[in-house]
């Protein structure tokens, strides 16, 4: 949570296992109660999709993807070679394979209480997915219950991707080694999140894990895009919802991101 009146950012990591008939509503009193000032007015950025991914017609890609990909790709046409942004997408799968997530003997069971508040289960327990993806796909789940939290509590969401605000918030000169390299990431987020915070003006703690990490930077570039100290583009799709980007002062003002969607028949 950034306060922008008081310039101070408070980080809280909030449990998620509900024993209840209505995990979601259990998860909004959880958020309420860690940020009590959240509510009507306030932004939240969620490192999530909102919901499973809709096909249109014959693509099984999200809208909002196809718009990341043009919208990262203008970005890098007015940047030197050296400083490209990369962008890498965990694609979002449809619906049954969330409801097959769910059949599986191994899926937590706050998770299966989730997915059945957001009609994402089934008693069938055939074909359960397998591998690292599925893994994955737990945090998808959980994903999808904040952003319906935050609507409880009058919050306007929008997903968001830590890793790339941390690419286009960089230093050329500062490196962003990927998460499997845990101490290098670590010591690496929080020389960027300690630059972004003095320029922010704001007081902050020190990012304990990568997820705080995460969260941090998504806070305070969000914050300094809209104090004018950058700026911020956002996708909205009636499939898939709502993606926000902060973006840098040098990418807000190259124009390429404009020429981009105007000449694009993409959905903006």
């Amino acid at each position: 949570m950034l306060d922008g009146r008081a310039k101070s950012l408070r980080l809280a990591r909030i449990a998620m296992f509900p024993a209840t008939k209505h995990p979601i509503a259990q998860i909004a009193a959880r958020i309420a109660r860690s940020f009590p000032e959240l509510g009507s007015g306030a932004v939240a950025l969620v490192d999530s999709p909102r919901a499973p991914c809709v096909p249109a017609g014959a693509s099984r890609q999200r809208d909002l993807d196809r718009m990341l990909r043009l919208a990262v790709a203008a970005i890098n046409r007015a940047r030197k070679s050296a400083e490209y942004v990369r962008l890498s997408l965990f694609p979002t799968p449809a619906a049954d394979y969330f409801v097959r997530c769910a059949s599986a003997v191994a899926c937590k069971p706050h998770l299966i209480g989730i997915a059945r508040e957001l009609r994402l289960s089934s008693r069938r327990t055939n074909s359960v997915p397998r591998g690292r993806g599925w893994l994955f796909t737990r945090f998808m789940l959980a994903g999808f219950a904040a952003h319906r939290a935050l609507d409880q509590l009058g919050v306007d969401t929008f997903e968001s991707y830590p890793y790339l605000v941390f690419s286009l918030w960089k230093t050329a000169s500062e490196p962003l080694p990927p998460k499997s390299d845990r101490r290098a990431a670590s010591k690496a987020r929080r020389t960027i999140l300690a630059r972004l915070t003095r320029s922010a003006r704001i007081t902050a703690p020190v990012a304990k894990s990568l997820d705080e990490a995460d969260a941090a930077v998504l806070a305070i570039t969000a914050h300094l895009s809209a104090t004018g100290r950058g700026g911020a583009v956002t996708f909205h799709s009636e499939r898939h919802g709502r993606f926000l980007l902060p973006l840098s002062p040098r990418d807000w003002a190259g124009g390429e991101l404009e020429a981009a969607f105007t000449t694009s028949s993409a959905p903006r």
